[in-house]
């Protein structure tokens, strides 16, 4: 399948930090076409303003607050807002300059992707709230990481992420702008687990942190995240011990301490009730596995 460069004026310029991948556009569209998928840290003056844009655009705010306007209707924006537009939408957003954007977006065509916004629960030109962000930003995080490797098959797999992604919107979006002053804490705490997992010994000391009961947090991650805070920071911990496993030679022991684990024998039952492997069969396993493509290449 042919492919055309996407010119650069395409992309925002107040833009502090990003990663894209960016296949380009198909010349012979058939059903689902992914254009081009980011994440963006957008710098405190960011504002952007299209009369029109090329293809269907959804796009999920993860962290910070502003506004938004679709065809002249005013929307805000803030942590898990999402939002679709297409070629005949007038879009402007504007951040505040206090709590800057970090958001994704996925860009594509095609009549598959015409249908999905045209039927399902997130249309062109609507806003709404994702009841749970999180498992949008993870299937973006994998169109965009699989696209990147540029494998023979990277291209349909991140594809197959988009129409997954398209799918699950019906499942994520509460059909709302506003959210609940519920999913406004639970994203709070949320992201207060993600930038301080590494340090906190207990969720206990991270619900004091945030001026909650333990209770309190422990409802609020059951009600949107079907787990308990306890196991969301274990499952940020294996995260991260898994790139460490890929990424460096450290030893086991060293990367449970660095993974904020007790000590190795907790960290190895944890990893392998997470991966269903023991950190030193996957450290092995990882290590044979170019020797293997090598021999049979």
């Amino acid at each position: 399948m042919a492919l055309s460069a996407l010119p650069a004026c395409l992309f925002a310029t107040q833009i502090q930090e990003a990663r894209y991948y960016s296949p380009g556009v198909p010349r012979s569209l058939r059903g689902l076409a992914l254009v081009c998928a980011g994440w963006e840290l957008c710098r405190p003056d960011y504002e952007l303003d299209r009369r029109a844009f090329p293809w269907l655009v959804v796009e999920l705010v993860l962290r910070g607050a502003g506004a938004l306007e679709l065809d002249g209707l005013r929307s805000p924006l803030r942590a898990g807002s999402l939002f679709c537009y297409g070629p005949a939408t007038r879009v402007r957003i504007t951040s505040d300059p206090l709590d800057p954007f970090l958001k994704y977006f996925v860009a594509f065509t095609g009549p598959e992707a015409q249908r999905a916004t045209s039927r399902g629960a997130l249309r062109v030109g609507q806003a709404r709230q994702a009841v749970y962000p999180r498992e949008l930003q993870e299937i973006l995080d994998r169109v965009i990481a699989e696209g990147n490797r540029k494998s023979p098959a990277s291209s349909t797999i991140a594809n197959d992420y988009l129409r997954i992604f398209l799918l699950k919107l019906d499942e994520c979006s509460d059909g709302t702008v506003e959210p609940s002053r519920g999913l406004d804490a639970f994203l709070r705490a949320r992201a207060f687990l993600e930038e301080n997992f590494l340090r906190l010994a207990r969720t206990d000391d991270a619900a004091h942190q945030l001026g909650m009961a333990p209770e309190t947090l422990c409802r609020l991650f059951q009600h949107f995240s079907k787990t308990s805070p306890h196991q969301f920071v274990l499952q940020l911990r294996v995260n991260l011990a898994v790139d460490l496993l890929l990424g460096t030679n450290l030893l086991v022991k060293q990367i449970a301490e660095q993974a904020g684990f007790e000590d190795p024998y907790h960290f190895s039952r944890v990893f392998k009730k997470v991966q269903g492997i023991s950190p030193a069969a996957f450290q092995r396993l990882m290590r044979q596995q170019p020797a293997r493509e090598l021999a049979t290449s």
